[in-house]
């Protein structure tokens, strides 16, 4: 009998997406760390600060005077040391890359940009984007720019409560951190930044729309 050399017919509803070659892969990739990387140096520059795992790091470097992409490397160690144990092998090991590519050109930032000023609200907003854009990049190529969406990721499998609103609760505790350590003003714009960011993501990314393989 001959074959059928007609295409398969998928059910409706049904797609399925190209799989990505690794060049594809690591475009997308670099395009994200390069893109989370500004938006986190631009921050800094301006002394403002985000959330999750940039922002607890930017408030350890503040505090220390340490560098603030080694610290931000150091914050995600034990992040990653859960993701080893609950997430997919190539989720981690992507992950561990960008992680390390951010803090490479967090801490190059200061000796590439030489940033005078900007206005703080459009500063705020402009870096929340940039980050916000780099990781959506990050999520659909399968990794992360930071690791308190894993530790949310593990506390949602293991109790039920829903990741976004641990990644939310945090994210108020590390502002009001902040208002201790900065002032007060720097920690309303950059909360502008953080709305911005978090906005971005929430309406452009979402796992059945587009997540590259």
């Amino acid at each position: 009998m001959p074959k059928d050399s007609s295409p398969a017919v998928l059910p409706p509803g049904v797609v399925v997406n190209p799989a990505h070659s690794p060049l594809d892969n690591a475009q997308g990739l670099f395009f994200g760390v390069a893109m989370v990387s500004f938006g986190i140096a631009l921050l800094h520059a301006m002394g403002l600060l985000t959330g999750q795992a940039a922002g607890i790091a930017f408030l350890i470097a503040q505090a220390t005077g340490a560098d603030l992409g080694l610290v931000f490397l150091l914050v995600n160690v034990p992040f990653y040391v859960l993701a080893v144990l609950r997430m997919d092998r190539r989720f981690v090991l992507r992950s561990i890359v960008c992680v390390a590519g951010i803090s490479l050109l967090t801490s190059l930032a200061p000796r590439l940009l030489v940033i005078a000023y900007v206005e703080p609200f459009s500063g705020a907003i402009l870096a929340g984007l940039c980050i916000g854009i780099g990781v959506i990049g990050l999520f659909r190529h399968g990794a992360s720019g930071g690791g308190i969406g894993i530790l949310a990721y593990y506390i949602q499998e293991k109790t039920g409560f829903r990741a976004g609103w641990l990644q939310l609760l945090l994210d108020v505790v590390i502002f009001a951190v902040a208002a201790f350590m900065i002032d007060g003003m720097n920690v309303l714009v950059s909360m502008v930044g953080a709305l911005a960011l978090n906005l971005l993501v929430a309406f452009n990314h979402r796992r059945d729309w587009y997540v590259a393989r």
